[in-house]
Order: C-alpha cells, then sequence, then structure tokens
C-alpha cells in the first residue's frame, strides 16, 4: 500500500494506494473525525490528487493553492 498526503488549513487530503487503485479521504484535524470518506475508487494517482484537492475547494470555496504532496 502507497499513501500520499498534504495539509490545508486545518483538512488533512489522504490518497491511499491499493492493489484495486487509488482511494481518497479528507480528514478534519480539528473535529478528528473524516469529512469525506467515500468509496470511490480512481484509476490513476494524478486523478486521485485532482480528485483529492477539488473536494478541499469544495469544502472552502475557494481554491486549494499548490499543495506539496508527502
Amino acid at each position: 500500500m502507497r499513501a500520499y498526503y498534504s495539509t490545508y488549513k486545518h483538512i488533512r487530503l489522504f490518497v491511499l494506494g491499493t492493489p484495486e487503485g487509488w482511494h481518497v479521504g479528507l480528514y478534519n484535524l480539528q473535529q478528528r473525525k473524516w469529512t469525506d470518506l467515500d468509496g470511490a475508487v480512481k484509476d490513476t494517482l494524478k486523478e486521485a490528487k485532482a480528485d483529492a484537492q477539488k473536494k478541499a475547494a469544495a469544502i472552502f470555496s475557494s481554491r486549494t493553492p499548490g499543495l506539496k504532496w508527502h
């Protein structure tokens, strides 16, 4: 399993790689709970990261500037 994460304000974006594909999840660090964790599987890492950024932008109603993935 591979995992990447990035943090924007108080939301941590996760992209988790499994044999089936890439899963996306958003975790709220202040409330200590998952904000958005769907069961959708993305085919590529690029799609998964773009989906995570889109979901974070929807939460904050603004663009997320260039995120650094770890």
